[in-house]
């Protein structure tokens, strides 16, 4: 098959368009993304696949939207041997026209569901459909291998090119095999059909006759059981009988102890009231007790705190005397401080006026040095402004200066040299163009000139002669160079302003002295104004000292006038002038700061001692505070304590007198000797309760009674359960003599030995039948190797045009590329990178489109959007391939990238517009 031409209309977001194609060669149709280049492909599907009355969405969606027309197609093709125009509209008008054009020229027509079925006729008989899908690769599809296998054209083709059978036997006898395999075994070589029925067959006999032996087993199980449980029925019947007369004369033995436990109750009753009535009787004494030595404990402690008390006030009265006089006393060393403090005040304003004129003169001083370094900062700017020279001038310069030279030395050797010398009377006269130097228009007597000649020189004697000497071809270029390396250097010097490079050296030499010192000169500023500017200093000085009026209204003048901050390219008109001429600072006398700092050390000294007796008054008078307080706090707490036992001697007393109210001392004795009589008679009574009891066993009678019936209860469940499970095994046993176990394991026994001779005989025909298929299989896979290798070649011829030579492949059975090696190194197809796998996928398609092209049963290979994931370099040698495989069939491409496929030779490109 091949396609020539497609027109749509209508379909999608194509609203009038044909694309034709060349019949041999490729052709790659360009165009942007939804500009309906995938809708090519589709058109052509649909216009064979789906009538024009379908129903089916897939027309409803290539149907333009909001609009109401019909999609038509319209397809010019070859197909066996035949011209087929053929067009279909759907939806809107719906129609369908066949025409056809045989071999011998007659036309042949169809319309409506005839023209339909005719050309679904012809393209199923002539177009192979798993090598048109094979061969047709859709968007996004391009990275997966083809698997031909079952293309009937390619395996004619490989047939014919390897000289094999393709199934190395007779097909009436594979497919007599296979039919008989499947009888009997799945593809997989699982059993099915009547041998896997038999065989579920005889797993179901075995399984009943197993059954009905095992029913027969627990039969035999079953009368053992019964004979069992009748045994323990029995002795548990005797074991309950004897234990039930045990529980009945445990019973009466509690019946006689009861009566005793009773008594022992009523009488451990008594004694617990009478132990209580004994406590209450003992407390009430020892409150009496308690009564009696708090009156005389607080009578004895409330003497005591009197007489403290009183010893604390005369303390406290004492203290208070001793803070007034340590008060006074710290009151004449605080005005002793005063006056000293005042002495070291006025001693120290006399240092702090001595050391400020000390510190004005040497910001004078500091201030003079300060404006010669400004003067020096300026000059150095200056110097630096006027010099235009730098080091990459002075570099550009020596470069340019070489060059000339190189230039020269290049031309002197290039171009001739000529010497002239006038020997006699005549005159000489030299002219021409070209000349290097300075040549004289006329030579004296004996007078010589050496001319480099690089044009022409003409050298005449007036009347008598005439030479001209000219240069080669290549002297003009020599003369170029010279000529415009000496330019280069007159255009750095004018731009250094300096005659030569020597004078560029030079001013380069003081352009770096002039840079030394102004970085000298900058140091020597910071330094200077690192505490910042010496004449704000000045003026605060001269403020703090306090001048005569004249002498202050100079020093502001002078100060006003002193430069800041100034610039450092600003220039003197003087470099001697002086600012601070006119301050008028009064001269200490010599000596003055010495004594002035001799007198405030006196002075602090003085201040010292003052604050060490302050300190001394302070500490004494602190600590007379301090024991006053206490003195006077301990006293407050004796007065407190004593009001505090007083209270407390009234209130034991009131308490007393409260309780003899109700009884009195003697009165308590009693009742206690009284109730500890009425304790120890029933103690007495209790013992003798206890032991009747303990001769009688009351207190263990209950729990081995309790005990018993457990005992009983147990019993009775045992027998309980042996007599349940005893009826079950006789009712199980009566069930089976009713079903007749005996004759069912006989049926089942016959029955299982019939289905395992017919399964047997299915057994031997079923593996009679795997070994036939097996050993045709195997012959048949080493023909599919043979045949196989045309389409390996293929690949591989075409590969290492993209490769090298070290590319190989292997094929599966399915004819699929599975491995590939290069290089020596050989991976799994799905080990290789994304590109890799692109790449080999088209190979395979261009290599089989190779081998049909020549049979009737070719189609057109079909790219969309393919080469996404290659290099360069690769899309390079895929191209070149891409143009080699277009003279042997039909090729389509589809792509909005046509820089991808600049290098395919003679292809096509037809580009499709929006």
């Amino acid at each position: 098959m091949r396609l020539h031409s497609l027109a749509l209309r209508d379909f999608r977001g194509v609203k009038d368009r044909i694309v034709r194609f060349r019949a041999l060669g490729t052709t790659v149709v360009v165009g942007d993304n939804e500009v309906g280049k995938s809708s090519l492909v589709e058109a052509f599907g649909l216009i064979f696949e789906l009538p024009d009355d379908s129903k089916s969405t897939r027309i409803r969606d290539i149907q333009p939207v909001g609009q109401d027309v019909g999609p038509e197609v319209t397809a010019e093709l070859s197909l066996g041997g035949r011209e087929l125009t053929y067009s279909k509209r759907w939806l809107k008008n719906r129609s369908t026209e066949l025409t056809i054009v045989g071999a011998d020229g007659r036309r042949q027509s169809w319309t409506g569901r005839e023209a339909h079925n005719e050309a679904e006729r012809l393209f199923h008989e002539n177009v192979d459909p798993v090598l048109w899908q094979t061969l047709m690769v859709s968007q996004g599809q391009s990275l997966v291998l083809p698997t031909p296998a079952d293309a009937e054209p390619l395996i004619t083709a490989v047939t014919a090119e390897s000289g094999t059978p393709v199934d190395g036997a007779s097909m009436p006898l594979v497919t007599a095999v296979e039919h008989e395999f499947l009888r009997y075994w799945t593809p997989r070589g699982k059993p099915t059909g009547d041998y896997a029925r038999s065989a579920r067959t005889v797993s179901g006999a075995e399984l009943a006759a197993a059954q009905a032996l095992q029913a027969m087993e627990e039969v035999q199980t079953d009368i053992r059981r019964a004979e069992r449980l009748n045994l323990d029925l029995s002795d548990v019947d005797t074991r309950l009988s004897d234990h039930l007369k045990s529980v009945e004369e445990l019973r009466e033995r509690k019946k006689a102890t009861d009566e005793i436990l009773l008594r022992r109750d009523s009488v451990r009753s008594r004694a617990e009231t009478a132990r209580a009535r004994l406590e209450n009787h003992t407390r009430t004494r020892l409150d009496r007790e308690r009564l009696l030595d708090e009156v005389e404990r607080f009578t004895k402690f409330e003497a005591e705190l009197a007489t403290k008390r009183a010893d604390a006030d005369l303390v406290a009265k004492t203290a208070a005397e001793m803070v007034q006089a340590a008060e006074a006393a710290l009151a004449e060393v605080v005005e002793l401080k005063d006056l000293r403090r005042t002495d070291v005040q006025a001693a120290e304003r006399r240092v702090s006026d001595l050391m400020d004129r000390a510190e004005l003169d040497r910001l004078l001083g500091q201030q003079t040095e300060l404006v010669d370094v400004r003067v020096r900062i300026a000059a150095a700017g200056t110097i630096l402004d006027r010099i235009k020279v730098d080091d990459a001038i002075v570099a550009a310069l020596e470069d340019a200066r070489a060059a000339v030279v190189e230039a020269r030395a290049a031309l002197a050797a290039g171009v001739p040299e000529v010497s002239v010398r006038r020997l006699g009377a005549e005159p000489v006269e030299l002219s021409g163009t070209g000349l290097d130097g300075d040549v004289p228009s006329e030579l004296g007597f004996d007078e010589a000139a050496e001319v480099l000649v690089s044009g022409e020189l003409v050298i005449g004697v007036p009347g008598q002669l005439e030479v001209t000497v000219r240069a080669g071809g290549e002297a003009a270029t020599l003369r170029s160079r010279v000529d415009d390396a000496v330019r280069r250097e007159k255009d750095l010097l004018k731009k250094a302003g300096v005659k030569d490079v020597a004078a560029a050296r030079e001013l380069l030499r003081k352009a770096d002295t002039a840079t030394a010192e102004l970085n000298e000169a900058r140091r020597t500023e910071k330094s200077l104004t690192t505490g910042g500017d010496p004449g704000e200093r000045i003026a605060v000085l001269t403020a703090r000292l306090g001048p005569d009026d004249e002498a202050e209204e100079a020093g502001k003048a002078a100060v006003e006038g002193v430069p800041g901050q100034m610039s450092l390219f600003e220039e003197f008109v003087s470099p001697h002038d002086t600012l601070f001429d006119d301050f008028d600072v009064p001269e200490p006398e010599e000596g003055d700061l010495a004594g002035a700092q001799r007198a405030l050390e006196e002075a602090r000294d003085g201040l010292a001692e003052a604050e060490r007796l302050l300190a001394d008054a302070e500490f004494a008078a602190a600590q007379a505070r301090k024991a006053a307080d206490e003195d006077r706090s301990e006293a407050q707490n004796a007065r407190a304590r004593s009001e505090l036992a007083g209270e407390r001697l009234a209130s034991a007393v009131e308490a007393l007198e409260a309780a003899r109210v109700v009884l009195d001392d003697e009165g308590v004795a009693a009742a206690e000797t009284e109730a500890t009589a009425e304790v120890e008679a029933v103690l007495e009574e209790l013992t003798v309760v206890q032991e009747q009891a303990d001769e009688a066993g009351a207190d263990q009678v209950a729990g081995e009674l309790t005990h018993a019936l457990a005992v009983a209860t147990r019993l009775q469940g045992e027998r309980d359960t042996l007599r349940d499970a005893l009826r079950t095994t006789e009712g199980r046993l009566e069930q089976s003599g009713r079903d007749g176990l005996a004759t069912r394991r006989d049926v089942a026994d016959l029955e299982l030995a019939a289905v395992r001779a017919e399964h047997d005989g299915l057994q031997r025909r079923a593996e009679a039948a795997r070994r036939v298929y097996e050993t045709l299989s195997r012959h048949r896979a080493e023909a599919q190797t043979k045949y196989s290798e045309p389409l390996q070649t293929r690949i591989e011829s075409l590969g290492r045009s993209v490769y090298g030579p070290s590319f190989r492949v292997w094929l599966d059975d399915d004819l699929a590329v599975a491995e590939r090696e290069l290089d020596g190194v050989r991976l799994r197809v799905e080990a290789l990178s994304t590109g890799a796998q692109e790449q080999l996928a088209i190979i395979t398609r261009l290599a089989i489109s190779h081998l049909v092209s020549t049979g009737e049963g070719s189609v057109p290979v079909i790219f969309d959007d393919a080469l996404g994931w290659s290099d360069k370099a690769r899309l390079r040698d895929m191209g070149a391939l891409l143009g080699r495989a277009g003279d042997h069939g039909q090729i389509i491409i589809l792509t909005c990238m046509p820089d991808r496929y600049e290098y395919v030779p003679k292809a096509t490109f037809l580009k499709l517009d929006a």
